[in-house]
């Protein structure tokens, strides 16, 4: 059954730059080597290019359950052995993708099989452990629970690791994946709200280098940890939905409040009365936008219902996102006029601490090869095959600068 819904005038705008940038894309900085700024400089870029020119493709979102392609909400989707892969933001081999990592993609369907040539992972937070007890954390003032498939053994207070999951209404990260990294920079990925104290946060964590812009965006950022302050260096836009797509496969927990229905990223989907639940449930969505401007769902897939747990409740907007014309990049974040930045790797540590190299999934493992197109696979999302652990990505990230007017 379809439930037209319409979207808040601040996702749409959001929405429409997203989708518009696929066609208006801006110029590359001349000399191609973006200038970073340092601390306090926050060029803004995003650290993910659009992952197809046009529109027409199908966008998922989701945790990676298995490979030989890759099964992500029940659906199997190839890749070439050429697939151009990214972590955080910098350039992967496609080995270094494991289950449990959360995946933004656009697939194209032919013959009734889905295949890429792009898939980006973003991890949710980069740096110490904090905090551990049974199976709750800390990382950059992050609250996480460890999935029901994810080992506690070797986590320790100040640890390095990188969390990979998905958030609850309430922020909370449900993590994934665990995998242990070696010395960097700090790095957060949620959206920017508004602290108590008036100044702004992700997930509980206090900002600095950060605009009032960015309040209500859902950014990447890096930088360093000063006390209970985390000064950002850099700051990109990170859009929870893939560009370049005109309908979504997304996995995300989902809260009821009254009639209104809300992902944890604040997608608001409306007076979404054909999804029967209540409080807190974490499924697979797919939706689209159609002709009108509003969302369109297709169908539900809940997979695990939490009541209660995780509850935001409502929620009220203190500053609508900034408005970006068609033709013109998002406002930068103050503090220099570089034009791009440069983001230093976190390469997982050999070995790790548990079985397969990491904390996660067990013996989380990267893909066994390149097999053809799959096909639809079941309704929702089922538990990943082992495989072999291994090294994770490392390196230098250095995205092209994006010309402003």
């Amino acid at each position: 059954m379809t439930h037209p819904v319409r979207p808040t005038r601040r996702q749409f705008g959001a929405l429409l730059f997203a989708l518009l940038s696929t066609a208006s894309r801006r110029a590359f900085a001349a000399g191609g080597n973006p200038k970073d700024n340092g601390l306090g400089g926050t060029g803004y870029i995003s650290p993910m290019p659009d992952p197809d020119n046009g529109l027409g493709g199908t966008g998922v979102v989701g945790v990676i359950r298995g490979f030989g392609s890759v099964i992500v909400n029940g659906l199997r989707i190839s890749y070439p052995s050429n697939a151009e892969v990214t972590i955080d933001g910098e350039p992967a081999n496609p080995a270094a993708m494991r289950i449990g990592h959360v995946v933004s993609l656009v697939a194209r369907r032919e013959n009734g099989a889905y295949s890429t040539k792009k898939l980006d992972i973003l991890r949710e937070a980069v740096g110490a452990i904090e905090f551990v007890s049974d199976r709750k954390m800390r990382v950059l003032g992050q609250k996480i629970e460890l999935g029901r498939n994810v080992k506690s053994d070797g986590l320790a207070v100040g640890r390095l690791v990188a969390v990979s999951g998905l958030r609850l209404p309430d922020q909370t990260i449900v993590a994934s994946l665990v995998e242990p990294v070696a010395p960097g920079a700090a790095q957060l990925l949620g959206t920017v709200t508004r602290a108590k104290d008036g100044g702004l946060e992700i997930g509980g964590q206090r900002l600095e280098g950060v605009a009032e812009s960015m309040l209500g965006r859902r950014v990447l950022l890096r930088g360093a940890q000063r006390g209970a302050t985390l000064d950002a260096s850099h700051v990109a836009d990170a859009p929870w939905l893939p560009r370049g797509a005109e309908r979504f496969v997304a996995e995300t927990y989902l809260e009821r409040y009254g009639s209104t229905v809300t992902t944890a990223s604040g997608l608001d989907l409306g007076d979404a009365n054909g999804m029967s639940f209540r409080g807190v449930v974490r499924a697979v969505v797919s939706f689209e936008l159609d002709p009108a401007g509003g969302w369109s769902v297709q169908s539900f897939e809940p997979t695990e219902s939490l009541g209660a747990h995780g509850a935001a409740g409502p929620r009220r907007m203190e500053q609508e996102a900034p408005k970006a014309a068609p033709d013109q990049t998002p406002p930068p974040s103050p503090g220099g006029g570089g034009t791009g930045f440069s983001l230093p790797g976190a390469p997982a540590e050999p070995g790790g601490f548990g079985p397969g190299g990491g904390f996660g999934l067990p013996d989380p493992g990267g893909p066994g090869g390149f097999g053809g197109p799959g096909d639809m696979g079941p309704g929702g999302p089922g538990p990943g095959g082992p495989g072999p652990g291994g090294m994770g990505p490392g390196g230098m990230f250095h995205p092209p600068g994006m010309r402003r007017r």
